[in-house]
């Protein structure tokens, strides 16, 4: 085991290393930093934006905003989920408004959240709502999932209702929804992100994002990218830490994570 983990190790750096050296290559190609900064230039940047007073405020705000949205479809998602589980006119009046969420573009979100919120709260908005019926539709198809079977027979030994949500039903809700959570918080993020592009609520990547584009500082949008995706990677490794924490393990994301 020890040894394909140091095998997998060296064949992410072995990637990494290549598409160093192939955005190298293009930048020489193309030869203007305004459209292609070399890694280099793009280090510069990096150290530079890192090195600013706000810069961990900023990435904070960021994080937070995406974590917001993340729990909040979470919860409002289980809640839903479940509601539509037990009630056919709940699922059925829900149904056209998840479709909806997933079939609109996020720029309409956005534009409508600007409208409508103040400019603080529209990435919050946006990244809730982009996830929010991924979510919705892993709980409720979880739901569904689970084995008639097991529980006619909790029927039959007259399980009480409290131990058979807390035994079958949570734990399945959750164990679906955890091999997806990687997935949609990084999205979360990214939607965040969008949102304070066009928002530009203070201190926020989007628009320190949005700032570097003003003054063509391409080496710059490289840079926060780079951060962007580290912070990706934190967040994705507190989920995983949450996943196999022990006894809120096997809780919430099911035994098999154990």
């Amino acid at each position: 085991m020890k040894r394909f983990t140091i095998q997998d190790k060296g064949l992410k750096l072995i990637s990494a290393l290549f598409l160093i050296g192939v955005w190298s290559l293009l930048s020489l190609f193309v030869g203007k930093e305004v459209l292609i900064p070399s890694p280099l230039a793009t280090l510069n940047s990096l150290i530079e934006i890192v090195g600013e007073e706000g810069f961990l405020k900023t990435v904070f705000y960021t994080m937070a905003r995406s974590l917001g949205g993340f729990f909040s479809s979470l919860l409002l998602a289980v809640f839903f989920g479940g509601l539509s589980k037990w009630s056919r006119t709940v699922r059925l009046l829900f149904k056209p408004f998840a479709e909806f969420l997933s079939s609109v573009p996020v720029i309409a979100i956005i534009l409508l959240a600007l409208i409508w919120l103040h400019n603080s709260l529209v990435p919050l908005f946006v990244g809730f709502l982009v996830v929010f019926p991924i979510m919705y539709e892993t709980v409720l198809s979880s739901l569904d999932g689970i084995d008639k079977g097991l529980l006619q027979m909790a029927k039959v030994y007259k399980v009480r209702k409290l131990a058979l949500i807390r035994d079958i039903y949570i734990p399945v809700i959750f164990q679906g929804l955890s091999n997806i959570s990687a997935t949609t918080l990084s999205t979360t993020l990214k939607m965040v992100v969008a949102g304070e592009v066009l928002s530009q609520p203070g201190f926020s990547i989007g628009a320190d994002l949005q700032l570097q584009r003003m003054y063509l500082n391409t080496a710059g949008v490289f840079a926060w990218i780079i951060v962007i995706l580290v912070i990706s990677k934190v967040l994705n490794v507190l989920v995983e830490k949450i996943k196999t924490g022990g006894r809120f393990s096997r809780l919430f994301w099911g035994e098999n994570n154990q």
